[in-house]
């Protein structure tokens, strides 16, 4: 059986996207606010419950800047004027090696097209309230709003919760292998062209099994979904069908 998704990100700014949460505003972030989003990043990480979920960047300035326009955009969202979340925008150079579309084994021509959904944290204390989700939608608008429209991001193999939370936005596990001498998956979504896959050709696959994962990835396999029960967390992956339309 054959089956497809279709995303195409609603046109809304990052205040409009938290008008249902009223004590709530947020605004692209500027290079005043870095001692704020640093403090943040500060108190997420030290909470973390597994250091291997997040890896701090070598140099806090240069990745902040790296996400301020016209490289890119940091969503900022404020409670009484104090940041409690936030998430970030890369536009890589195409021809960057450290563009994912170059990672993941994008035809050059595709990777002007590709946006970085980088990094997301929310304080501890305002979890709950689908501000990741949210965030993750604005960040999807401005990528089309840039004309950008493959979308990655990089996620742990043992971070459940960040995964289940792009793959339940529509994102799709494109690739599995080692970047920085960690193992990673990079999700993807294409704001233009969907997925096309086929459903009678299916794997569960355990979600730690690292060699697993990357043979299913490289045969042509995308995963979709997850599978929660005694057997701990599985993969859901079905054939992803390549056509004249597919980025991949």
């Amino acid at each position: 059986m054959l089956s497809s998704i279709q995303h195409t990100p609603p046109s809304l700014s990052p205040d409009a996207a938290f008008a249902h949460l009223p004590d709530l505003s947020a605004h692209i972030l500027l290079p005043n606010d870095f001692a704020a989003w640093s403090a943040l990043r500060d108190r997420v990480i030290a909470d973390l419950p597994n250091p291997d979920f997040y890896v701090r960047e070598d140099d806090e300035q240069l990745f902040f800047e790296a996400h301020t326009q016209p490289l890119g955009e940091t969503i900022g969202v404020f409670a009484h004027g104090a940041l409690v979340a936030y998430a970030m925008v890369g536009f890589p150079d195409a021809d960057s090696p450290d563009n994912l579309g170059a990672v993941i084994g994008l035809e050059p021509a595709l990777h002007g097209k590709v946006t970085h959904l980088s990094s997301c944290m929310v304080l501890p204390e305002w979890r709950g309230r689908r501000l990741q989700r949210t965030l993750l939608a604005a960040r999807l608008a401005l990528a089309h709003a840039r004309g950008r429209p493959l979308c990655m991001a990089m996620v742990s193999l043992l971070n459940h919760s960040s995964r289940h939370n792009l793959l339940r936005q529509g994102l799709h596990i494109a690739w599995t292998g080692v970047i920085d001498g960690l193992e990673r998956h990079v999700a993807m979504i294409d704001l233009q062209h969907g997925l096309h896959f086929d459903m009678g050709d299916e794997k569960l696959l355990q979600s730690d099994d690292f060699g697993a994962l990357q043979a299913a990835c490289a045969a042509g396999y995308t995963g979709i979904g997850e599978v929660r029960d005694d057997a701990g967390v599985r993969l859901r992956y079905v054939r992803h069908l390549h056509h004249d339309r597919a980025p991949w």
